[in-house]
């Protein structure tokens, strides 16, 4: 924490950001405004100094293309973005973003790609393209009473190997999820977890943010508790998105050979 703020470090917001991902940073904003908490956003660009301090890490979807040309980067801040994951820092990595968070992502032609090593996983290219509304069963640590229902939607053909011992994201409802075995989704480690979850997220399922800022808040002393005046309006468009996504999760997609 920086002074008496909380600082959101958003990871390649160029090169990954290709799916609506400032919105999972502006619903961590606004939770945390919600609960008294004023929020610093810093934008990490390759070759930048990465922050020695954060109090939560957003890297949001991009294509291998991009993954690719991060290379040296990546090489460069994989060190201390595990770093921050080991010492509490919740990192919310999405979409291609959570690929990059693995130890590898495989393709299928050409060589693999060095990942962040965040979550002990590797991502491999060429499974069944899967395009759905998505519904989960989370088991990342929400606050209590909150439902673990998550609403959102996929699009990769990735297949997530975890390792040993990696408890996933969430069980699957509907949709494809890792595509390795077993219906489940996604990688937690400690605060952090990853997942092809999309749609924006966050802003879907404002549980789940409030989950982050908390355990972001509680790391550096300090107490989270949204006032619900404040959160009553996105708290409603969420609800009703994600009823949305329930009614019409079976009719609207299909899987993609």
């Amino acid at each position: 924490m920086t002074a008496d703020r909380l600082t959101i470090l958003h990871v390649y917001p160029r090169q990954m950001g290709v799916s609506g991902d400032r919105g999972n940073v502006v619903a961590l904003t606004r939770r945390a405004d919600a609960a008294g908490i004023p929020t610093e956003v810093v934008e990490y660009a390759p070759g930048d100094g990465l922050p020695t301090a954060a109090d939560v890490v957003v890297i949001g979807n991009g294509p291998l293309s991009a993954m690719r040309s991060l290379g040296a980067d990546v090489a460069r801040i994989a060190a201390p973005l595990r770093d921050l994951a080991a010492a509490g820092v919740p990192v919310v990595a999405l979409g291609g973003g959570f690929d990059l968070a693995t130890n590898e992502v495989v393709p299928t032609d050409g060589a693999p790609v060095q990942g962040f090593g965040v979550f002990d996983a590797r991502a491999v290219r060429g499974a069944e393209r899967r395009v759905n509304y998505f519904v989960l069963e989370t088991r990342y640590p929400l606050l209590d009473g909150a439902s673990k229902r998550l609403a959102a939607f996929e699009d990769h053909a990735t297949r997530i190997e975890l390792g040993a011992g990696v408890t996933p994201f969430a069980d699957v409802v509907s949709g494809g999820g890792n595509q390795a075995g077993s219906p489940v989704e996604g990688a937690v480690r400690g605060t952090s977890f990853g997942t092809h979850a999309q749609g924006p997220l966050l802003p879907l399922n404002p549980a789940l943010t409030d989950a982050v800022l908390a355990a972001a808040a509680e790391r550096v002393g300090r107490s989270y508790a949204p006032d619900p005046d404040r959160t009553a309006s996105i708290d409603r468009y969420a609800r009703e998105a994600r009823a949305t996504v329930d009614r019409f999760v079976d009719k609207a997609f299909k899987r993609i050979a």
